[in-house]
């Protein structure tokens, strides 16, 4: 750092100092505790405000872990404001603060059973949570009463009415979560929390939230925020965040056993038991266990492969140099899928309020689970996969720090389409600091640092050749300035900057946001962000063997995915040309590189006839001596792109190498407005604008097969075998059709696949990998409302609207469809009654989801695009929900009836998932 910018620097500080100076002199302080009229017990991270007669917030503070909160502000008259979740506000004004002077004042907040109110963390700009009416983002909450009256067996199901969220459902607890679209069945799109600690599965970065070890008994409150939030949360946050945040022992202290059970033989068993063991010290002890039947469903693609194993040709499945003892361990697990799935979990936390300033917290837990879940290859059986994570996190006034590790082993997981086991003994270890700075009543800072370390171990059956060079770091710095320029008016301004050591640069996120604020009940904001998601330990380092390639399996043809990584995936040699490998010589083996000649495609697609069809030696040496035929070099050898089924004429220059794998980027404006009407009625709405540069797809097969052009290869073929059949006294006519599907079958046999020494070397292999597109441009609306009917009644309706579901995009030479996956139109609408007085509760929801494409990894459906494409579409589907709930005369007691798909309407949420029905759940809570 140079000399004149130290001393610039030194000298604002001490400007800021003096300037302060004599505005501390003059300071004093509101301090007080705040608990809840249900059982007294102290409200954790309630917001407490300290307003001035101009209306400007002159200071805020949250409540402590045992409920206390003290706010230091300049001697005056102050109206002092409680805000929580599931209380009704409180408002003391007149609050008069002598210059050095203390004043206390406590709050009890009334329980009530709605609250228009929302108080967030997720979006805020820091770590403390706020009103949701004064952040710079759009964020929904779902509130801890929310949860404890939905029986569920996973966190997903409370946030999917929400706006603008999709989900994937595939399964009795399996989900995939996105905010806004671009869904697949193995995502990590949206950044999920846990108390501020990342939630996916380690280097995987998927979302299985059914990992998550704590219970519903744990969930304090859940946050959505809509869009992009980088500047906080640094990379991977390009699609929004979705955080779960639990309860401090603090809050309660009680033991409390649920029991569930429903349909698909499910049973459901949480405790959770909180105690203060000071009043400072507090721990919590919660486990889960749960077991069902899974819903049915068949891979036609498993079941196939199964068919050839069973009819002994199982190994022409495995690669070649596989010892038999494998071949015979995989075989017997192919198509195995076991439909009884379970799960058990435990979670720890301990909190510590050492000083009235300084809290830790520190927690651990586990999940092991048995299920079917999606990857980008197949399907895969779940067996004792165990998640885990230990974290310890402290908050010092404005200082928040934090480390954790996320750990993850695989167990005896495997691929059920080729049996191949899935070893995960990955590791993150994640880092965090983040410091707040208040300059009076006008001016905020938040500025931290972040350090992420991904640590994969897959025992090569993942990572491959990659798995002794596939750990990676990445750290990035931020600062966020909130300006209370005006009364009415906030501007925020936030940077971050990112490396990656798998980038060759740093990456720069800004973030603006303008709020307006004509009362404290209404909030226009108008934000632009720009964030990046980095390539994921799949897009760098995936190296494993995907199974046989479909119909092409029984000859020897294979799928391998295979990461493009930083440099890409050479495929042509040195000297420019390029080879193909194949399972059709007759010299070397199937692993040798080849050259591309006319003759040697067209001996290889005779071999492969010839095997297919049991031809006898001599036709096939007639077939060869054809290649002498003067018409024969009139057929052309072609390179057909298996993704696109398109077919070009074979050259070196017709085969593109594939490039190496980049970050993606969003840049998001967003104008919106969230307000509370009357006390009574609360809208929200947001505009939006994305454009995301670098779109990395789903794997896609990236490697064309070469063959003899069939358009020229038929027709050459056919009149040469009829006549030598006719010649050996076979009727024209049968000579005429044998000759025809000898001809078609052969032209249908690929005489290889590209590949090079870039390729894994297991065999003739078709790659599947990622790649990045151009650019994508997306729109959309998300609404809601929100109305409190009376005391006891309460509607809701949201709804989203998305310009495309689908993008035409180039891939070389042609162009593909990249799917949304995800509807343009959807929306929900509820009925909530709540009476807290008898103990009773209900709730009736519709759930409406529209048509839409799909295209992840192999599960395809495009006919809704276009009628000559793959599959058909995700059909619309409209879903009754159903609530129910009574606290039993017993003290503690209470029973929940949760009823998804009421009216038993068959819908399938995605391509090759099952189809769902309905799904009943009775449970019975007890606390005491």
């Amino acid at each position: 750092m140079g000399s004149k910018l130290k001393v610039w620097l030194h000298a604002a500080f001490a400007v800021l100092l003096l300037g302060a100076a004599p505005a501390w002199g003059q300071n004093g302080t509101i301090t007080g505790r705040v608990t809840s009229q249900d059982g007294a017990r102290p409200l954790v991270s309630a917001v407490v405000e300290a307003v001035a007669a101009d209306g400007r917030t002159a200071a805020r503070s949250t409540t402590n872990a045992t409920g206390h909160f003290s706010l230091t502000v300049p001697a005056g008259t102050y109206d002092v404001m409680v805000t929580v979740l599931g209380h009704r506000d409180a408002r003391v004004a007149g609050v008069t603060v002598p210059a050095g002077g203390s004043v206390s004042r406590d709050f009890t907040l009334e329980v009530v059973p709605f609250q228009l109110e929302q108080v967030v963390v997720t979006g805020t700009g820091s770590v403390d949570p706020k009103r949701a009416s004064e952040t710079p983002a759009s964020v929904s909450t779902v509130s801890e009463r929310d949860v404890r009256e939905q029986p569920a067996v996973t966190p997903v199901d409370h946030v999917r009415s929400a706006p603008a969220v999709d989900v994937i459902e595939s399964g009795v607890q399996s989900r995939n979560v996105v905010v806004r679209g671009f869904n697949n069945i193995f995502s990590g799109a949206l950044l999920t929390l846990t108390d501020h600690r990342i939630a996916g599965v380690p280097s995987l970065r998927v979302n299985f939230l059914q990992f998550v070890p704590q219970s519903d008994e744990d969930i304090g409150r859940m946050e959505v925020v809509l869009g992009p939030a980088s500047a906080l949360y640094g990379p991977n946050t390009a699609n929004g965040v979705l955080h779960i945040l639990t309860k401090s022992p603090f809050e309660e202290q009680r033991t409390t056993l649920t029991l569930a059970g429903g349909e698909r033989d499910l049973f459901h068993g949480t405790f959770r038991t909180s105690h203060t063991l000071s009043d400072r010290f507090g721990v919590k002890l919660s486990g889960q266990y749960m077991r069902a039947e899974e819903w049915f469903y068949r891979d036609t693609g498993e079941d196939s492969i199964r068919a050839i194993v069973d009819a002994g040709g199982g190994a022409v499945l495995f690669p070649p140099t596989m010892p038999q003892a494998e071949v015979t361990r995989r075989s017997a697990l192919i198509a195995n899928r076991d439909f009884d799935l379970s799960r058990f979990s435990g979670d720890l936390r301990a909190d510590w309020a050492a000083t009235d300033r300084l809290t830790a917290v520190f927690s651990a837990g586990l999940t092991n689970t048995n299920s079917i879940e999606l990857t980008g290859i197949g399907a895969a059986q779940v067996v004792d996969w165990k998640y885990s994570y230990a974290q310890a996190r402290a908050t010092y006034g404005n200082l928040f720090a934090q480390t954790y590790l996320n750990m993850s082993n695989a167990g005896d997981t495997y691929l059920l389409r080729n049996g191949s086991p899935i070893t995960d003994k990955s590791r993150v270890w994640v880092s965090q600091l983040q410091h707040r700075l208040n300059l009076g009543t006008w001016q905020n800072f938040a500025y931290g640092v972040d350090y992420v370390r991904t640590i994969p171990v897959t025992e090569q059956t993942i990572n491959g050749r990659n798995e002794d060079n596939d750990t990676y770091d990445e750290i990035g710095g931020y600062l966020q300035s909130e300006t209370a320029v005006h009364r009415m008016f906030d501007i925020v301004l936030a940077g971050r900057v990112d490396k990656h050591s798998e980038l060759p640069d740093p990456i720069f996120s800004p973030r603006a946001a303008l709020v307006f604020k004509p009362t404290q009940d209404h909030n226009f904001r108008a934000t632009y962000n720009r964030a990046f998601s980095t390539p994921t330990s799949l897009n760098l380092f995936l190296d494993i063997d995907a199974g046989p390639l479909g119909a092409l399996g029984p000859f020897g043809f294979r799928a391998h995915a295979q990461a493009p990584g930083r440099a890409g995936i050479n495929l042509h040699a040195s000297d420019g040309s390029v080879q193909i490998r194949t399972p059709f010589g007759t010299t070397g083996t199937p692993t040798d590189l080849r050259p591309v000649t006319a003759a040697d495609i067209y001996e290889y697609q005779v071999n492969a006839i010839t095997a297919a069809a049991s031809l006898p030696a001599t036709l096939r040496a007639y077939m060869l001596s054809l290649r002498a035929d003067p018409a024969f070099g009139g057929i052309p050898v072609i390179a057909l792109d298996p993704l696109t089924s398109n077919a070009e004429l074979f050259s070196p220059t017709a085969v593109r190498d594939i490039a190496g794998i980049e970050e993606s980027t969003t840049s998001t404006f967003e104008v919106g407005y969230k307000g509370m009407i009357g006390g009574r009625l609360m809208l929200a709405a947001d505009a939006w604008w994305s454009n995301q540069k670098n779109f990395t797809s789903p794997l896609i097969a990236a490697t064309p097969l070469v063959m003899m052009s069939p358009q020229q290869l038929v027709p050459f073929l056919v009149p040469r075998l009829s006549a030598a059949f006719q010649a050996q006294g076979m009727p024209q006519a049968q000579a005429d059709a044998q000759a025809q599907a000898i001809a078609t079958g052969m032209a249908q046999l690929p005489g290889g696949i590209v590949s090079s020494a870039a390729v894994s070397p297991q065999g003739p292999a078709l790659v599947l990998t990622y790649v990045n597109f151009g650019e994508v441009d997306l729109s959309g609306i998300d609404l809601a409302a929100t109305a409190i009917l009376s005391d006891s009644w309460q509607l809701g309706v949201t709804g989203s609207l998305v310009s495309d579901d689908f993008f035409r995009l180039p891939l070389g030479q042609t162009e593909t469809v990249v799917a949304l996956n995800a509807p343009k139109k959807k929306g929900s609408a509820s009925l909530t009654y709540r009476n807290l007085g008898l103990g009773l509760n209900g709730q009736v929801r519709v759930r409406y989801t529209d048509e839409f494409p799909a295209n992840s990894a192999g599960y395809v459906g495009l006919s809704c695009v276009d009628a000559t494409l793959e599959g058909e579409c995700v059909k619309s589907y409209t879903l009754v929900d159903f609530l129910a709930g009574y606290e039993l005369p017993v003290p503690g007691a209470s029973l929940q009836l949760s009823i998804s798909n009421l009216f038993d309407e068959d819908y399938q949420s995605f391509i090759g998932v099952p189809v769902i029905g309905r799904m009943a759940i009775l449970r019975l809570r007890y606390s005491f």
